[in-house]
């Protein structure tokens, strides 16, 4: 489960039609041409829920995402078996970093919430291996939280904050938007485009703690054990909803660029 994007109109207690709503924001910015039989990557797709609705959005295209967790793979691609999308979409175990696709297969890639994953500010190893695979042309998006103003420190609070949630979503740091798009810049990509959505994100952020803790509860009544991930990922919900107030410092942002 991501943040979802809110749009005028929308009901802002209304979760799933937001989360819809990014995934379409994101796959919208590949500007890709209905009736091609294009290969699209979700770097870091999770269980595939934007695997799915690529594949839904665009039917004559296929869709593969990369993730390192195994039961993700194996729960996704049952979900893309029940629904009869498996010929045209699928998941595979692998690192984004070193996804072993051809160089230049790609015509559109896209990491929702994933590229935070990588080392480094900059996230450099998931920029390279995104301009490798990518095709002349073609297009990568990201949506992810950032850091901004690299050159001021957090201070203690929002500093003990921000490890806290990087150690609750097992992520090395959030990458400075500065940062990431000089690396995009370095490894070939042009038409760099950053939009701050934090706003938009903000009405869906606030559902994430209760969600989560509603997951968890039927959990419990099913007898199942909440383990330590799952109760990093409530931590780590409420963590995102503390740091996303100093919007001084932590931004939201869609980030879409071209391969030269």
């Amino acid at each position: 489960m991501h943040f979802g994007y809110y749009r005028f109109g929308f009901n802002p207690f209304r979760r799933e039609r937001m989360l819809n709503e990014m995934n379409r924001q994101v796959l919208d910015r590949l500007r890709l041409t209905a009736d091609r039989d294009d290969l699209i990557v979700d770097l870091g797709c999770g269980v595939g829920a934007t695997v799915r609705c690529a594949a839904n959005l665009f039917p004559q295209k296929r869709v593969v995402g990369f993730t390192v967790v195994p039961w993700q793979v194996e729960k996704g691609n049952a979900w893309n078996r029940h629904l009869g999308l498996h010929e045209r979409a699928r998941l595979e175990l692998a690192d984004y970093t070193c996804t072993g696709l051809a160089p230049a297969s790609v015509d559109g890639a896209i990491a929702i919430e994933s590229a935070c994953h990588s080392e480094g500010s900059d996230k450099d190893a998931f920029v390279r291996e995104a301009a490798r695979i990518l095709r002349p042309g073609g297009r990568l998006v990201v949506a992810d939280a950032f850091r901004k103003h690299p050159e001021r420190p957090l201070g203690r609070v929002f500093g003990r904050l921000h490890a806290s949630l990087c150690r609750s979503f097992v992520v090395p740091e959030l990458g400075h938007i500065e940062d990431f798009s000089a690396a995009l810049l370095r490894h070939g990509f042009e038409q760099v485009a950053i939009e701050d959505i934090s706003w938009r994100v903000a009405p869906s952020a606030l559902h994430a703690p209760g969600a989560v803790l509603w997951f968890m509860l039927k959990a419990l009544v099913r007898g199942e054990r909440l383990g330590e991930r799952r109760v990093n990922t409530l931590r780590g919900s409420v963590l995102c909803t503390l740091v996303g107030t100093n919007r001084y410092k932590f931004g939201y942002y869609l980030v879409s660029a071209t391969r030269k």
